[in-house]
This record gives structure tokens, C-alpha cells and sequence, in this order.
């Protein structure tokens, strides 16, 4: 079985050229969970601004004539309008008393 000969000089570059690829992969990979982690924090912001807002709201004098439903109801319309489906939480929950 013959082997094929490989200069130090050309296994070297082959090598660099690799550790390169390697090298820009893990810049690419880094940059997009950097922009996960952003959007993740934002979303994550938004969120708990509308929730924040459902307290200020529920607490507010003008409101003492609304239930509790209504209450819970308004917050599912707006945590659904931002695309947060809270159906298996919601199903987890539905059996137990709080």
C-alpha cells in the first residue's frame, strides 16, 4: 500500500487553510447567536412591558368596574397579537386551583 508523499511546507498550508475555515465559522456562528440573544432580550422586553401594563391598568381606579376575565382575556388578545402562544401552559394549568 503506497501512501501519497506530502511536503512539511504543503501539510502546513493545508492546515492553515483549515484552522482559516474553522476561524470564520466560529465569527459566523458567534454573530447569529449574538442576533438570537438580541432578539430574544427584546422580545423578552416587549413582553414584559405589555404584562407590566395589564398590572398598571388592573390596578387603575377606572378599572374597579372590570372582572377579572375581562382582565385575563385582554392580556391573552395582546400576548397573542405579539405571536405568544400560551396554549400549553394555559392546558397545564387548567385543572389546577390557584
Amino acid at each position: 500500500m503506497s501512501f501519497p508523499f506530502i511536503t512539511r511546507r504543503r501539510l502546513a498550508a493545508e492546515l492553515d487553510r483549515q484552522a482559516r475555515g474553522y476561524d470564520l465559522a466560529i465569527k459566523q456562528i458567534a454573530a447569529r447567536n449574538r442576533d438570537a440573544l438580541a432578539a430574544v432580550a427584546t422580545e423578552l422586553s416587549d413582553l414584559k412591558d405589555e404584562i407590566a401594563l395589564h398590572i398598571v391598568a388592573a390596578e387603575h381606579p377606572s378599572s374597579a368596574l372590570s372582572d377579572a376575565r375581562s382582565m385575563a382575556l385582554s392580556l391573552r388578545e395582546a400576548l397573542d397579537a405579539r405571536g405568544v402562544d400560551l396554549r400549553i401552559e394555559l392546558g397545564r394549568l387548567e385543572g389546577s386551583e390557584l
